[in-house]
């Protein structure tokens, strides 16, 4: 989430005061609170998928010989964004208080995050030193092995804090596991578990993510969930993820985090325009009705004309026939300005539970469902899953 920018004051004997310094915390809000588990639960299961991705690959020589300019670095590699990680982590779990977390069985007691930080930069160095007496895999097991013990230990240091918290974290933690444990045997969510996460946990988050984001993320992660379980998402020609699910997986981090508001997918125009025509398609018959009693009195008028062969009768019949139509079409479209008016005034306003405004949010929801969900590529003869 953005920051804001908080101005700096010079340190001059007349505004320098002593305070004491407040813990992360006492000033975080519940909301950042909510977001930074789902980050953190979402970290927590991107290292461990990214650890099992990296090959141990030769590093490159760089020229540093001052021959030849080297460009500072534009993309960084899977060992650097593996190493960032960590560190982002690291923020994280101090945010959260639950960096203290010490291994039990460990003599010096240190802690998993300390550990873990220091594996970590072994891992990714390209060729490890034999007197370290470690070998790559057996250092990726240590690092999945510290990681499964810290997440329990994880889950117990947020039972102390508002339900909300930890279910966030486990939102994020499984919805990170769809998209980097993808190809990993052995790995896929237990039923019972995901439908929580669905229609239990997803929609807690509700009071602390943007309008829609909730609705959203269940709208995709339902048939993504339901495709890959089945074994019917195909992965890359590298064996990776396919891009769907990296860019579905970017739309899911995106919205649990509160990185940014699920309003932003969906154009605003989109959004009214279909806003605009459900109400018509809502009210159409009351307009129908209208016409047709205006049609009935016109035809009546005119079978008073015709039959009736006294002339002032046809004119007071007309006059009140024509005093009916008027009024009947003035109804029309006094009632259609307004509910246009309403309509359009409500396409950028706030709910306030009337029946137009349940129709602008249901509207508002599809739009953003359809621009959030980004359909997996299921594979040629697999039966397509109906939700």
């Amino acid at each position: 989430m953005d920051g804001a920018v908080i101005p700096v004051q010079a340190n001059t004997p007349e505004n320098v005061t002593t305070a004491t310094t407040p813990t992360a915390t006492d000033t975080m809000s519940l909301q950042q609170t909510v977001c930074n588990a789902a980050s953190l639960g979402w970290a927590i299961s991107e290292l461990l998928g990214r650890c099992f991705q990296l090959n141990p690959a030769n590093s490159v020589e760089i020229d540093w010989s001052g021959d030849k300019l080297m460009k500072l670095q534009e993309n960084f590699t899977p060992r650097e964004k593996l190493y960032a990680l960590m560190k982002y982590i690291i923020f994280l779990a101090d945010s959260l208080d639950v960096s203290a977390c010490a291994i039990e069985d460990d003599p010096a007691k240190q802690r998993y995050i300390d550990v873990l930080h220091h594996d970590v930069r072994l891992f990714i160095h390209h060729n490890l030193d034999p007197m370290l007496g470690v070998t790559f895999e057996q250092l990726r097991g240590r690092i999945n092995q510290n990681l499964f013990y810290w997440d329990l230990n994880i889950h117990d240091a947020l039972q102390d804090r508002p339900t909300v918290v930890d279910k966030a974290y486990l939102v994020g933690r499984t919805l990170a596991s769809l998209r980097w444990y993808f190809g990993q045997p052995d790995v896929i969510q237990d039923s019972s578990y995901m439908e929580k996460i669905c229609n239990e946990y997803v929609p807690m988050l509700q009071p602390y993510v943007s309008p829609f984001a909730t609705g959203a993320m269940t709208n995709s992660l339902n048939p993504w969930w339901h495709t890959i379980s089945s074994g019917h998402v195909p992965p890359d020609p590298t064996g990776d993820a396919p891009i769907e699910l990296k860019n579905q997986a970017n739309i899911w981090f995106s919205l649990a985090t509160n990185e940014r508001e699920a309003q932003s997918y969906a154009p605003a125009s989109i959004k009214s325009r279909g806003y605009i025509l459900k109400v018509f398609a809502v009210f159409w018959p009351f307009f129908l009705i209208g016409a047709l009693v205006l049609v009935l009195i016109l035809a009546l008028l005119l079978y008073v004309i015709v039959s009736n062969f006294n002339l002032l009768t046809k004119e007071v019949s007309a006059v009140i026939a024509l005093l009916a139509a008027f009024g009947i079409t003035h109804t029309l479209i006094d009632a259609t300005g307004n509910i246009l008016q309403k309509a359009v005034s409500e396409a950028t306003g706030t709910f306030k539970g009337t029946f137009i405004d349940n129709i602008k949010h249901s509207t508002q929801q599809e739009a953003i469902n359809k621009a959030t969900f980004i359909p997996p590529l299921v594979q040629k003869g697999a039966k397509t899953i109906k939700l």
